[in-house]
């Protein structure tokens, strides 16, 4: 089967909606499948290669402040040629030009068509959207962009074969089936079987996050959280991100703000970690740490559940339906749990024993490639 896929970030860039893609796209890559990927450029890659069977077209569209930029009728016609020869054509995300810049032509692509959904706009307001004036007239102008988008092309979703998304209790999936009347097939996320450690007792005492040092996924609050712990004093924080950024040295002024405030506390701030000992800090720590202010469905959760690490994470996207773990709203919350996961093995043990059941069952790549392989074969 000749299977299309369109995304915004695929490698060698490095996302939540990357790594999802390349274990899907392997995956079915390697049951047989011809696979072609159509994605962003990346300066110092070339335009076409190939890579784990697969082969890559960088094209030069891409989304900046929630604005498409590129040739959009050159890329229309790219998609709809190569759309000829393929039996499939997989769009990954709305809200990126690689999807919405196709809503015109769909009715031209005749192959089966599926949208891929990774949560969508959060329309709530939040107290970090007045934050600044800045942060203010961004959250504005985004209501008013994606609520436009969702409104003018409610006629294009429905001529998706198939919609995936998330969760049922994630807000793409609700928002679709309300106002679309579109009854999504849940897929969710997952994680490398290289975290699965069956090991939950002998975990170090240490508390860690990895994510990239950006607002969004809002470090600050973990440093916070554990001063404020009395776990601080007996633990280390380890946070792990992929380079050093403006937010990472604002991170490193706020550590040493506390550490005059609360007393000397063991935490480290990383980067350029390589991928396998990134896994094996995942697997042996005592708790892992979450304090994003938005996500849809945090592989890094699922990391953490397959590595039988407990978490502690903010009330984001779907984490509180996750097992493993406990959701918190405030820095105080968070520090009531790393006090309670710190003092109480046999709690931390317990979350962490049915978290990597629920993994084991539902959360793993091979899982999720036989689901979407079985639902490319249908019709």
């Amino acid at each position: 089967m000749k299977i299309l896929v369109t995304v915004s970030t695929f490698y060698p860039q490095k996302d939540g909606v990357q790594a999802v893609t390349e274990y899907l796209t392997k995956g079915l890559a390697q049951k047989g499948h011809e696979v072609t990927i159509v994605t962003s450029q990346v300066e110092g890659s070339p335009e076409e290669e190939n890579f784990m069977g697969m082969k890559i077209i960088r094209v030069p569209v891409y989304t900046k402040y929630a604005l498409h930029f590129g040739n959009k009728k050159k890329y229309q016609q790219l998609i709809v040629k190569l759309a000829k020869d393929a039996d499939v054509l997989i769009n990954v995300c709305t809200q990126t030009a690689f999807t919405d810049f196709l809503y015109p032509v769909l009715p031209q692509i005749k192959c089966k068509k599926i949208l891929h959904m990774h949560g969508m706009y959060d329309f709530c307001w939040r107290r970090t959207d007045f934050n600044s004036f800045k942060a203010f007239a961004y959250k504005i102008w985004r209501h008013i962009r994606w609520g436009w988008l969702y409104f003018v092309n409610t006629n294009k979703f429905k001529q998706y074969n198939h919609v995936l998304q998330l969760h049922r209790f994630d807000d793409a999936y609700t928002f679709f089936k309300k106002h679309y009347g579109i009854e999504g097939i849940v897929l969710e996320n997952a994680a490398e079987d290289k975290f699965y450690c069956q090991d939950i007792e002998d975990k170090k005492p240490y508390a860690i996050c990895v994510s990239n040092y950006i607002p969004r996924k809002n470090q600050e609050f973990l440093l916070k959280s554990f001063y404020e712990s009395n776990a601080g004093k007996d633990m280390e924080l380890i946070l792990i991100g992929s380079m050093e950024t403006s937010y990472y040295k604002y991170l490193q002024k706020l550590n040493n703000s506390l550490q005059k405030k609360y007393g000397p506390r063991k935490v480290q701030l990383l980067t350029g970690i390589s991928r396998e000992k990134t896994i094996e800090y995942v697997k042996n720590a005592s708790v892992y740490l979450m304090g994003s202010t938005w996500e849809a469905f945090s592989i890094s959760l699922i990391e953490a559940m397959a590595a039988g690490t407990v978490f502690i994470s903010t009330d984001v996207g779907v984490a509180r339906y996750l097992p493993g773990g406990v959701i918190c709203k405030t820095a105080k919350d968070m520090a009531y749990w790393l006090d309670v996961f710190n003092a109480n093995a046999e709690v931390r043990e317990s979350l962490a024993g049915a978290a990597l059941h629920y993994y084991k069952k539902h959360l793993t790549i091979e899982s999720k490639v036989n689901i979407l392989n079985q639902l490319l074969k249908k019709d």
